[in-house]
């Protein structure tokens, strides 16, 4: 589920929603939406999708009921604040996150701003971390995929190698099957197509580095950036060495070359510069 920038608050009392409105004063860079209905609650939930909702009704239970029944998979997170004459405990599904709290102690004693600043600092951390496993997880997968690439691209050499060992020993028609075969094994090995189905993961993970790179440093050759890639997915050199297909003194060689079109200090760390660029 999406979330926005806006806070729900509900309450069947106008005096009530005038209060936790004048308590959230310091929570800043939200905006407030009221409402008075429970069927008005449900439809703007739906339509705002906000990033928590407070209640304060006299029987809370009512609105929550009709949340759960209206959406099946609610997680908009609530907080509750209990009237004097609600003494039943809150009923919650699985995975819902209610927080709550007497209205005296919310409202009328001043804690609620501080409460609520607090669980919102919660739910932004949260929600990074869960962005920063998801990015970790893509890129891991997208090394998986440029391993497997070149493992593919690894093979069909060694298969281009055995047919020239048998191209001697065989008849002219057989001959010219083998050839037919080592041409289209070098058109696989000059297509594009792989490094174009790479930038297409590469660039749904890191939509604007490529661009970027590019616009800032046109000297930049294709072997470049797809070096510059490898260290934006933080590969090991040992597996850029692999897929570039070079021995480690190139690689050293590369990397200098690289810094000095990026007009780096010697002291400047190219894996994390690279790294950095574009975050």
């Amino acid at each position: 589920m999406a979330t926005h920038r806006n806070i729900l608050i509900g309450s069947d009392t106008s005096s009530s929603l005038t209060a936790i409105i004048k308590s959230l004063q310091e929570v800043n860079k939200y905006s407030f939406i009221t409402a008075t209905r429970v069927s008005d609650i449900v439809q703007i939930s739906k339509s705002l999708q906000p990033t928590l909702i407070i209640l304060s009704f006299r029987n809370n239970q009512q609105v929550l009921s009709s949340l759960y029944s209206y959406f099946p998979e609610f997680e908009t997170p609530v907080v509750c604040l209990r009237q004097r004459n609600e003494y039943k405990n809150i009923q919650l599904k699985e995975h819902n996150i209610i927080f709550t709290y007497s209205y005296e102690y919310g409202v009328q004693h001043n804690n609620l701003g501080n409460n609520v600043k607090g669980i919102l600092k919660l739910l932004q951390a949260e929600k990074e971390s869960k962005s920063n496993t998801n990015y970790s997880k893509q890129n891991n997968d997208l090394t998986r995929y440029t391993l497997e690439l070149d493992q593919k691209k690894q093979m069909l050499d060694k298969i281009k190698e055995r047919i020239k060992q048998l191209y001697t020993n065989v008849d002219t028609a057989t001959k010219t099957k083998l050839m037919s075969i080592v041409n289209s094994i070098k058109m696989t090995h000059n297509n594009n197509k792989h490094w174009d189905d790479f930038k297409l993961y590469f660039e749904n993970i890191n939509p604007n580095f490529l661009k970027q790179l590019s616009s800032k440093f046109p000297c930049l050759t294709s072997k470049d950036l797809k070096y510059c890639c490898y260290l934006k997915m933080n590969m090991s050199n040992e597996d850029i060495r692999f897929i570039l297909g070079i021995n480690q003194e190139s690689v050293r060689t590369h990397k200098y070359r690289l810094k000095k079109k990026m007009v780096l200090n010697k002291e400047q760390d190219l894996r994390m510069f690279i790294q950095s660029f574009a975050s």
